[in-house]
Formats: C-alpha cells, structure tokens, sequence
C-alpha cells in the first residue's frame, strides 16, 4: 500500500497501530493502520488514515519517538521539543522544552513512562522528566560532535548508547554518567542509527553511511588485541553488512531472531548476519 504524504520524510515511528511522520515541510502527521489485517497475513483490511498534522514546530526535525504508553515527543532543529497528550495523541503537543541546540534524536526511557531522552548538536546527552517542564535532569557532553543517535537499552535499562557526527559511539551507564563504559572509534562517517538487540542485552546494532555493524560487547577485549590505530576494528565487531550507500537507518525485527532491516539511498535491505 502506498500512502499520499506531505512533504519528505525525516523520519518514522510506528507503535500500537499508530505511524508518526517527521516531514520536511515542518509538520508531524499521524496515522492508524490496520495492525490486525497485517497480522493474518491479507494486507490491510481498511486503508490507512491519516487521523491528524500538527504544525506547531517553528521548523523541521528528525527527533521523534513514542512512550510504552503511546506518548509522542518531537524535537526540531531550533531545539524545540514538543510532547503529546498520553490520553489522547490526536490533540495537540505541549511546548515543554527549548534547547540553543538542533535535536537530532529521543529516546523514552523504557521504565520511566514520564522520561525520555535527547541526542543534541554541539554533543549533548540530555535526560528530561515531563513532570519538570523547562527543566534539564541530567546533562552529559559527548564532545563537541553532534549527537546524531540514541538507544536506551530495554534489557538493561542502565544503559544508553549514542553515535556521533565524527564517528564515534559510545556506552553509558546511567547511574553513573561520568565516563562511557566503551567507546569506539573505528567509523570514518557519520552514526546515523543505533539500536539494541532485543533479546540479547550484550548485542547492539549501528549504521553509518557506508553500512550496517553488529556489536557484541560481552567479547572481552585481550591485551594484544587492542586496536593500535582509530581504523582498526576492535573484537567486538561480529558483522558488518557493507554495499547500502547512505544507510540512515537500521532496525531489528522484533520477532525474527537476528534480522534486520536498514533504509538507505539505494532502497531497503533486509539480512540475518551469518554469524550469529
């Protein structure tokens, strides 16, 4: 099925029979789906709907997710983050925070139902609670790259994980947030999505733009196999699927032991790495 869209799309989320669109025109669109259709396998017994637009942001943005409890948070590149209604997505979004910085991703923490958060420009890690409006929980800086990708651990909820314009990601535990707990530097490009496995709490997947790379951070790391310069692959890269130019995004199934799916410039790529 192919649906009629405003504008090019920053980025999607679904959740719950709920699709969520960041367009570049500067508007949110939301939609239901036919979840039930799909799920026995005939393809949407109603059409799609687009049930609301919000065109309340100043401008466009990327940053866009939902809560377990359906709660969308939108950032934009002015810095403004917008969160609406739990009870009812179809109203419009509060104005709760503004940042000098672009909002470059979200995250909702997968406990706190009121916490979420924000991947920022000028490499900020900012943890927010919708309880505090116009207030910052937690600050943390990265460097001075962008924080381009966010993902908050569902196994481990301690752990967040962050990529960056300059290549670089990172992990971090949240109760303490001083120092990353691992830090690699082996990209050349751009992080532009990250995301834990959903089973295996060890096991991360990240895409920059020439591929998609699976991590396993259980592998300990022996003396004589420390990386000797910033190119050289460290142990805990199992798998790297190359050949997708400008990969912005990848996903694992939620069902499908190991697969994945990426979007790139060149269309969608879905694999189940050899190796594991």
């Amino acid at each position: 099925t192919t649906i009629a869209h405003s504008g090019g799309i920053n980025r999607i989320r679904t959740h719950k029979g709920y699709v969520a669109t960041w367009s570049d025109v500067g508007a949110i669109n939301l939609y239901t789906i036919d979840v039930e259709g799909l799920c026995m396998g005939g393809g949407f017994l109603k059409p799609p709907t687009l049930i609301s637009t919000y065109e309340e942001h100043s401008t466009e943005g990327y940053a866009l997710d939902f809560s377990s409890k359906s709660r969308l948070a939108t950032g934009d590149n002015d810095g403004n983050i917008h969160v609406f209604q739990e009870d009812d997505i179809t109203q419009d979004a509060t104005p709760m925070y503004t940042s000098p910085n672009s909002v470059e991703d979200i995250q909702w923490s997968p406990t706190e139902t009121t916490v979420f958060a924000a991947g920022e420009a000028g490499g900020l890690i900012k943890i927010y609670d919708t309880r505090a409006p116009n207030r910052v929980m937690l600050e943390k800086s990265t460097g001075t790259a962008d924080v381009n990708a966010l993902s908050w651990s569902k196994l481990v909820t301690n752990l967040m994980a962050t990529g960056c314009e300059d290549g670089k990601w990172s992990v971090w535990d949240l109760r303490k947030f001083e120092d990353p707990l691992a830090r690699f530097t082996c990209h050349t490009t751009p992080i532009t999505s990250m995301e834990w496995h959903p089973t295996d709490e060890s096991m991360l997947v990240v895409s920059d733009d020439v591929g998609s790379f699976v991590y396993d951070l259980s592998v300990e790391e022996e003396e004589n196999d420390k990386p000797e310069k910033k190119e050289d692959l460290p142990p805990q890269l199992l798998f790297v699927h190359s050949g997708s130019p400008q990969t912005k995004e990848v996903h694992w199934h939620p069902q499908i032991t190991s697969c994945l799916m990426s979007t790139a410039y060149d269309g969608f790529h879905t694999f189940i790495p050899s190796n594991l």
